[in-house]
């Protein structure tokens, strides 16, 4: 099981903010196909793609949380980046530019 990672750097920030743009938009694309199906279903087959689509809906508010929730993380660990420095230059040299 995945712990809590580290510092985010700006690959690690866009990985993570594509992600879950990803499952948003995939999300969001079968919520539209589990609707379509149950429109053209009917008796226990409509029950069951409406179920479906009730989950999916709920799945897509936690997903529109998550990603709304990574965009504050990967904003704030950009501001502590700038506020630390670049890692590879040296303390002294932060305030030279």
């Amino acid at each position: 099981m995945a712990g809590y990672a580290g510092p985010m750097d700006a690959e690690t920030g866009s990985r993570a903010l594509s992600a879950a743009n990803d499952l948003v938009e995939l999300l969001r694309l079968a919520h539209g196909a589990s609707e379509r199906v149950a429109q053209e279903v009917y008796g226990v087959s409509y029950e069951h793609a409406e179920l479906i689509t009730r989950e999916l809906q709920r799945l897509r508010r936690s997903a529109d949380k998550l990603q709304a929730d990574v965009e504050s993380y990967v904003a704030r660990e950009e501001g502590a980046t700038v506020e630390r420095g670049h890692p590879l230059r040296r303390t002294s040299d932060r305030g030279a530019y």
